[in-house]
């Protein structure tokens, strides 16, 4: 299932505003190193890939636990 959107700065400016604050907190349920894309790939593409959320890609090492 997917969902085309328009840009929209607006938006965007007010998401940002509820994370911030506390009020919205994404879920990951995932992070993958820049090395590690395919992998990542490779488990969005399985069909009991056991995910709960969003797959994040952390730029830098350290972020991911």
């Amino acid at each position: 299932h997917f969902v085309f959107t328009r840009q929209n700065r607006g938006k965007l400016d007010e998401l940002s505003a509820l994370v911030e604050r506390g009020q919205l907190r994404p879920h990951v349920g995932a992070v993958y190193s820049l090395a590690d894309i395919p992998l990542a790939h490779a488990r969005l593409e399985s069909a009991n890939n056991g995910l709960l959320g969003k797959i994040a890609i952390a730029v830098e090492p350290s972020l991911i636990a």
